[in-house]
């Protein structure tokens, strides 16, 4: 997922890192099942506001409560197209890396290193070839296949900024929670609060629906809230909706892709993103 909208909370990949491991459940015998996600029109909502970078999901944004299962790891190369509405035609296009490893049976740690971000607009053409590195946590302390109802999850990051107007963004805790209702359907939902240097704070929230068409092939709907207070008035506010698919295209490789518009903002130009990402599992 990425997003980079306006000011902080727009954190690129978050939106779009689309996620990296499906709900595996049904597919194999865990989120290590990699789906090949064809895109649809559907909706779902990403947040651009800060999001915790580095930790695995089972859907396109939306992260999910389970984690790499410990002396893994998964590596994910993500990618977005971005069309932002603000009478100039601005593109963006962007690129990352995640390396996610698990550490001990429920926690994970990992890193997204965005390396690519060129922009043009009928205002400018600029390229950097590396972006700020966000750093991530998420440790499982209730799990469904235990006896629990839900799964629920600790998730905390921080992000480390590389370039000029880089801001510092630590994101000090938040939940994840995730239901799976039958081998095929299944919901996750995530929240985190964040702290941006010079005083702002951040909230955003992600919701998810994911159903197994076949086997290898799961219909992923998601929705999101993001709110910045950047302290000196002017709050912004974010809701989009992402629609996409996951499928299995090997056991080791999961390919993701989805379509994600701003339906709602406040002090901020709405955007239309595109993500693809594979996550690899070793």
């Amino acid at each position: 997922m990425f997003v980079p909208a306006v000011s902080y909370v727009e954190d690129s990949m978050k939106l779009f890192t689309l996620g990296a491991r499906r709900n595996a459940r049904a597919v194999s015998a865990r989120g290590f099942a990699v789906p090949l996600l064809m895109v649809l029109y559907f909706f779902s909502l990403a947040t651009e506001a800060p999001a915790v970078g580095g930790i695995s999901n089972s859907k396109i944004n939306v992260l999910s409560a389970d984690t790499v299962p410990q002396k893994h790891v998964e590596v994910e190369p993500f990618f977005s197209l971005e069309f932002e509405d603000d009478g100039n035609d601005t593109v963006r296009f962007g690129g990352g890396l995640r390396l996610t490893p698990g550490l001990l049976e429920n926690l994970e740690a990992g890193v997204n290193i965005n390396y690519l971000n060129v922009e043009d607009s009928e205002l400018i053409r600029a390229e950097s070839d590396f972006g700020d590195v966000e750093a991530g946590v998420k440790f499982m302390f209730l799990d469904e296949e235990k006896g629990y109802p839900v799964s629920l999850a600790y998730q905390g990051g921080v992000t480390f900024p590389v370039g000029d107007g880089a801001l510092w963004i630590v994101e000090p805790g938040g939940l994840i929670l995730t239901k799976n209702f039958t081998d095929k359907f299944s919901t996750d939902a995530d929240f985190v609060f964040g702290i941006i240097e010079h005083g702002s704070w951040s909230f955003v929230t992600d919701v998810g629906f994911g159903y197994f068409l076949t086997p290898w092939l799961q219909a992923v709907a998601e929705g999101a809230y993001a709110f910045e207070d950047p302290g000196a008035g002017g709050d912004i506010s974010v809701i989009n909706v992402t629609g996409g698919f996951t499928a299995t295209a090997a056991e080791w490789l999961t390919v993701i892709m989805g379509v994600t518009p701003d339906v709602y903002t406040k002090n901020a130009d709405r955007l239309v993103v595109i993500t693809a990402a594979f996550t690899f599992f070793f």
